[in-house]
């Protein structure tokens, strides 16, 4: 496995650790909703730092089944947030992800890995995505499952710039 993968995988893994068995593991745990973004910090100890995200999982508009999990962290203190989508398994992957803000330009995300846990992506929230996230309403996820039919998935950006502010 190439480097990049491994540390994608990693990444990806340890996201989705986070928002799906944290409650198990972390010692303590603190959450703050944000109209539609939760807000969770959670330590292994007293001793260890806190690490925070936010996080919605969204529904396909179609069967309305969680279908989409997106997060969004600080992997170093210094560097932009990054946020993490995570698909189902069966993705028809050559089409990737496509993102649409509002009625803004669409931006393809090409699919990064898949493991037994669903097929996982990721990007920094720079430029006029962070910009068109802060001051946007609704985000428009759209991929295809195997069968190449469309799935679309809304995202409310209700509470995202709150969010973030406090993931800070």
């Amino acid at each position: 496995m190439l480097p990049h993968a491994r540390s994608v995988a990693a990444i990806s893994a340890f996201l989705f650790l986070l928002t799906s068995l944290a409650p198990a593991l972390a010692i303590t745990a603190r959450e703050k909703d944000y109209q539609d973004w939760r807000l969770r910090c959670e330590r292994k100890d007293d001793k260890s730092p806190e690490n925070c995200f936010i996080m919605q999982i969204a529904k396909s508009t179609k069967e309305k089944r969680d279908v989409l999990r997106i997060g969004v962290r600080y992997p170093e203190p210094e560097k932009p947030a990054m946020v993490f989508l995570t698909l189902p398994l069966g993705v028809y992957l050559p089409t990737g992800l496509q993102l649409q803000i509002d009625d803004g330009e669409k931006l393809r995300i090409p699919m990064e890995i898949c493991l037994p846990n669903g097929c996982h992506t990721r990007m920094a929230l720079v430029g006029e995505l962070l910009k068109n996230l802060k001051a946007g309403q609704l985000a428009q996820l759209v991929f295809h499952d195997s069968r190449q039919q469309q799935i679309t998935v809304p995202v409310s950006l209700a509470g995202f710039t709150a969010a973030l502010a406090a993931l800070k």
